[in-house]
């Protein structure tokens, strides 16, 4: 029996995957905002918006169950907004909770060997990064907020490196969920959005059928990214090492004031 963590596993493509592998007869521990209801999960609730909050969790799984064999990132606030929320440490949401704690998850969980962390996001489109400006509050739209933490999780994945554990970026592209489905305010985008779901999505099952063979096949690389089933190519610029190495040392220094 494999014990996993997983973030946003009571609606989506959380909850798909937390299905997936309780049926396999795993250990599946769900950390979100909102207590589950399916059979046999383990039900943590936490503001995972707060550093704080990620470190207590981090703390009472190490103490209750010890090392993990598997990650997987799915919190994720879609949700429209015009404004910036900021957190009672003083960060933007999004940021915080898209990117600070998946950082903090990645590198402070306890793993066994042979572990993987599974981040969903989209990697590979590149777009500038403004380092003076990670939280993406000036000129804030939560559509671009949302890409922004995309962008900083593709230099997470680049700079991750703990041994025996591999980490794995994966965009599972249009999904028929109801968060896909808020992103836009705008009445008429959100018909676009429908009129594309309907077109091109895929149903959540068939997002956790594709993970599970990404999984398998990934098991012998350190660092992988994926759209759907389709390997990244990593020497895109969005991966940058040295930019993975900037954006590092500014979060632990974000992480000593919060």
């Amino acid at each position: 029996m494999k014990t996993l963590l997983i973030t946003g596993g009571t609606s989506g493509i959380g909850e798909g995957v937390t299905k997936y592998f309780l049926e396999a007869g795993n250990r599946v521990i769900v950390v979100s905002r909102n207590k589950g209801n399916l059979p046999n999960a383990i039900y943590l609730q936490a503001d995972l918006s707060l550093a704080s909050e990620n470190y207590r969790i981090i703390e009472y799984i190490k103490n209750t169950y010890g090392a993990i064999d598997g990650l997987i990132l799915c919190a994720v606030l879609q949700t429209a907004r015009k404004e910036a929320l900021i957190t009672q440490e003083g960060l933007e949401f999004t940021f915080a909770l898209q990117y600070l704690s998946r950082y903090i998850l990645s590198n402070q969980l306890a793993f066994n060997d042979d572990s993987f962390i599974l981040n969903v996001a989209a990697p590979g489109i590149y777009s500038p990064i403004n380092f003076d400006d990670l939280e993406y509050r000036s000129k804030f739209n939560s559509l671009k907020a949302n890409a922004n933490a995309n962008r900083l999780n593709d230099l997470l994945g680049v700079a991750f490196k703990r041994k025996g554990v591999r980490y794995i970026l994966y965009s599972p592209m249009a999904v028929r969920t109801a968060g896909a489905r808020s992103v836009f305010s705008n009445p008429l985008m959100k018909i676009f959005l429908r009129v594309v779901h309907r077109l091109v999505g895929h149903e959540v099952h068939e997002i956790v059928d594709r993970i599970v063979e990404v999984l398998q096949e990934s098991s012998s690389q350190s660092f992988s990214a994926y759209s759907l089933s389709k390997p990244v190519d990593l020497s895109k610029k969005t991966f940058d090492p040295q930019k993975a190495k900037q954006l590092e040392a500014i979060t632990k220094r974000i992480l000593l004031n919060v």
